[in-house]
Order: structure tokens, then sequence, then C-alpha cells
């Protein structure tokens, strides 16, 4: 079965290179035509074999024997939507052991539920493409955090199979979830409440987790926070661990101030209070070095590259 895919949407070309995109264009519209004519000719055949069949066989098994000529095998394969993340070539590898059929016999759930084995497809809808084709159209997930076992949870909390290294933007880290996998949707609806309230603070949070007795922790950092553990406890009726995080963030420059640095850990499960231990110095070191690595890692201007805000006259 041959692969194909859409064109890649047009960019700005030197004019040579215009040139050969010209040539390709007639040359892909020649192949689409060649391609119309030989649709025109199969229509033709197979109706004339169907009334050649029907006068010979009769209409009953003309109608088998016409659907199961060769020319309704399936030959190629296109494949609409991110194929950056879900080439052409593993979408193929993926249906081509279930495909037993042909363009009126085949299975189209058996081709779907294929190609929604293939990392990174959350959804695929096949259609048949006459006389001897398959149209796949998929959508994507989109990596939001990585679960315990490896595998990636998308904005609504569903865990799905595929290489991190693939997404939009590798070098972003993505959050940490720790908990039930039933609970991801709950740990993703937490770690966006958890982030609003923090970012008053300018923390992140790296890490959400929920124990197998409902227990809630996450760990926050910054640029001046080192990796920092706070536990939350349980929800219970009348207690919100939402607004403990942010009753967290309204005191947190004044803890700091008290405790001359950012806390090594905080505990949240009291009622009206909280406890925090004393700084981990050897933390804050190793951040404010990586931080001063970072700044140094930063390459100086080019002489003439400043710019300039221009005066008013």
């Amino acid at each position: 079965m041959k692969a194909e895919s859409p064109e890649n949407p047009a960019e700005a070309v030197t004019p040579e290179e215009a040139i050969e995109r010209r040539a390709l264009a007639r040359a892909q519209e020649e192949a689409r035509e060649a391609r119309r004519a030989s649709l025109r000719f199969w229509t033709k055949t197979v109706c004339g074999l169907a009334a050649a069949a029907v006068v010979v066989l009769g209409a009953g098994r003309a109608a088998d024997a016409v659907m199961h000529l060769p020319v309704f095998d399936f030959s190629t394969l296109e494949v609409e939507g991110d194929v950056a993340r879900v080439p052409v070539e593993r979408v193929k590898q993926a249906v081509e052991p279930v495909i037993r059929g042909n363009f009126f016999t085949e299975d189209l759930d058996e081709v779907r539920r294929a190609a929604e084995t293939v990392p990174w497809v959350k959804r695929a809808v096949v259609r048949r493409v006459w006389p001897d084709g398959l149209r796949i159209a998929v959508e994507t997930y989109s990596a939001f955090a990585v679960y315990e076992d490896g595998r990636l949870v998308d904005p609504d909390g569903v865990l799905f199979s595929a290489n991190p290294d693939e997404r939009d933007n590798p070098s972003d880290p993505l959050p940490n979830f720790y908990g039930p996998a039933g609970q991801t949707a709950q740990i993703a609806r937490y770690y966006r409440e958890f982030s609003r309230a923090l970012s008053s603070i300018g923390a992140t949070v790296t890490d959400v987790a929920c124990s197998d007795r409902g227990g809630w922790s996450l760990v926050m950092a910054s640029g001046d926070i080192p990796a920092t553990r706070v536990e939350l406890g349980r929800e219970d009726a009348g207690t919100n661990i939402v607004a403990k995080v942010a009753d967290l963030a309204a005191a947190y420059p004044r803890v700091v101030e008290l405790m001359d640095g950012p806390p090594a850990s905080i505990d949240l499960r009291y009622d009206r209070a909280f406890a925090a231990t004393l700084p981990d110095r050897e933390a804050i070191r190793k951040l404010r070095e990586a931080e001063q690595r970072t700044d140094t890692d930063v390459p100086d201007e080019e002489p003439g590259s400043a710019q300039h805000d221009e005066q008013p006259e």
C-alpha cells in the first residue's frame, strides 16, 4: 500500500526554488489528472464487467464477482492531520496487518481501532477513496503532564503513550503527576488551581501527588525557591486544599523574611496554621549557582546589534 501525505504549506522561497516548485506542482497536477483518468477508465471497465457478469452469472453472483476484483484491493493510504507527530509510515505499519478486505468488504471500524493505537493519536476517522484507497483523518493528543509510569497526560487528564520529545516544545519541562490512574483528571484540575494560587509568589508547580488514602501534596519551585514539598492533607468536608495553598501564597513572603530564606518544606495539614522547616542552605546555594551559570551562558550582544528607541522630533 502506497502512503501519501498532504503537501507542506507554502513558504517564502527564492526565485530558483519557486521555479522548481512550480515544476513540481505541474508534475503533481499531471499525476492527479492521470489518476482521475485511471479512475474514469476503471469505472467504465467495472461497469462493463458488471453488465457482462450479470448476463453470464446472474445478478447475485455477478455482484459478488465484481466486488472481489483486484482493482478494488487497497493500494493507497492518505493521512490527514498532524503528520509531523503521526507520520504516514507509522499509521501504515499499524493498519496494514488488520486489512483483510477491499474497498467494498473492509471493516473500517477495525482499521480505525488499529489507527488509534498509534502514539499521539486521540481519535481517527477512516473513509474509503474510490476505487482502491483509504483516507485516515487523525486528531492528536496534547501533552500536559507526565504520569508516574512514564505515560503522558492530556489537559483533560486522559493518559496516553507517546514520546515526550515529539511534542511541540520538548525543551519545556512538564509537571509530574502521581496517584491512582483514575484520579488523573482531578490531579490535572488541582494542578491548574494550585498554579494560579502560587503565581503571586512566582512559583511553578512541578509535581502534584494524590496518595491511595486521598492525601494531597505538591512540589513548588522558582528561581528563588528551591524545590519545596508542600503537604496539603485530605480534602474532607469543610476542608478546601486550594484555599490552603492560596493562604500559603499570601503568607509566604513574611515566612521567608522571618526564616531568613525559603523554608525547605511546608505542612498545611493544620487548622488555621501551618508548619515550615528551616531553610536548606545547601539547596539555596546550589540554586543560586545554577542561576548564575544560566546568566553567564547568555551570549553578549554583537557590536552594532543593540537597538535604540527613536526619539520624537
